[in-house]
C-alpha cells in the first residue's frame, strides 16, 4: 500500500494524460464507476468503413472456399465435404456480426470483482493448508 501511495503522489500532469490516453475502451471500463460516461453505441465513419471492406473480403472469400473445396470434394476428398459447408457458414457468421456491430450492438464484457476472486483464493490457500 505504501509504494502505491508514492506512485500516486508522483504521477504528474504529462503522465495523468498518459493514462488516459492508455485506458481500457469504454465497452470494457467498469459499468459500476459513475465517473465513466455509458458507451453511445454509435460507430464512427472510420469503424463502419473499416467493418464494409472487411465484409467485402471476408463473404466473398467464403464462398469461394466452399466452392473450392466443393470441386475437391466431387474428386474423392472425403473431408473436404465438411469443409465444403463449413466455409459459407463462417461468411453467414461474418454477415451476422457485421449486421450487429453496424447497430451498435457491441457486446460487453464483464469486469471481474477482483476483491471477490481474491477472497476466494485466500479461502481456497487456507483450505489447502489445514
Amino acid at each position: 500500500m505504501v509504494k502505491k501511495d508514492k506512485l500516486a503522489k508522483s504521477v504528474t500532469p504529462q503522465r495523468k494524460n498518459i493514462a488516459a490516453e492508455f485506458s481500457a475502451p469504454q465497452w470494457i471500463q467498469d459499468e459500476n464507476d459513475p465517473n465513466v460516461p455509458a458507451p453511445s453505441g454509435e460507430l464512427t465513419q472510420k469503424q463502419r468503413l473499416v467493418l464494409i471492406i472487411t465484409l467485402v473480403v471476408v463473404f466473398p472469400f467464403c464462398m469461394w472456399a466452399g466452392w473450392f473445396e466443393f470441386g475437391r470434394a466431387q474428386s474423392g476428398n472425403w473431408r473436404a465435404w465438411v469443409y465444403t459447408f463449413e466455409w459459407p457458414f463462417f461468411g453467414a457468421i461474418a454477415i451476422y456480426l457485421f449486421r450487429r456491430l453496424m447497430r451498435g450492438d457491441v457486446p460487453k464484457i464483464p469486469r471481474p470483482d477482483l476483491a471477490a476472486l481474491a477472497k476466494l483464493s485466500d479461502d481456497e490457500s487456507d483450505s489447502e493448508k489445514k
